[in-house]
């Protein structure tokens, strides 16, 4: 048994030589066909369950895939339109943690997020990007 597991193994990795492979937007895409089905299934709606394997079938077509440029610009392309959301909502739970001893706000020149601490009265800042000088008070 254990000769045949290993010889499946290697057959399966020759197989998958110069395959894509998973990426970020295939997970993305993974997650979302299997909550749209499990969503079918409580629900019953049969075009939900259809969507879903329609999404689940494109996230195995990019990971099988042998056009390697074309899927790197894919999960490009994802990356850079969720990159912004991404940071704000980091950006927002930094300043939750942090709110009872820092303050954040942006620069007027170029929009670098500066931070100061708090209960320090007035204060002028210059932003270390742009050298932009403000004065808020913290």
């Amino acid at each position: 048994m254990k000769g045949f597991l290993e010889r499946l193994q290697w057959k399966m990795a020759a197989w998958l030589e110069g395959r894509y492979g998973a990426d970020n937007l295939s997970s993305v895409l993974t997650m979302l066909g299997l909550a749209l089905i499990l969503i079918a299934l409580f629900t019953g709606f049969d075009l939900v369950w259809a969507f879903g394997m329609g999404v689940l079938l494109l996230s195995a077509f990019r990971t099988f895939s042998r056009n390697i440029p074309r899927r790197e610009a894919e999960n490009e392309a994802w990356l850079n339109l969720v990159s912004k959301p991404k940071a704000t909502l980091s950006l927002a739970q930094k300043a939750w943690a942090n709110r009872a001893t820092t303050r954040y706000f942006k620069c007027k020149g170029c929009g670098q997020v500066l931070s100061v601490p708090k209960g320090k009265g007035t204060l002028r800042i210059t932003c270390p990007k742009c050298g932009t000088q403000t004065q808020r008070k913290s």
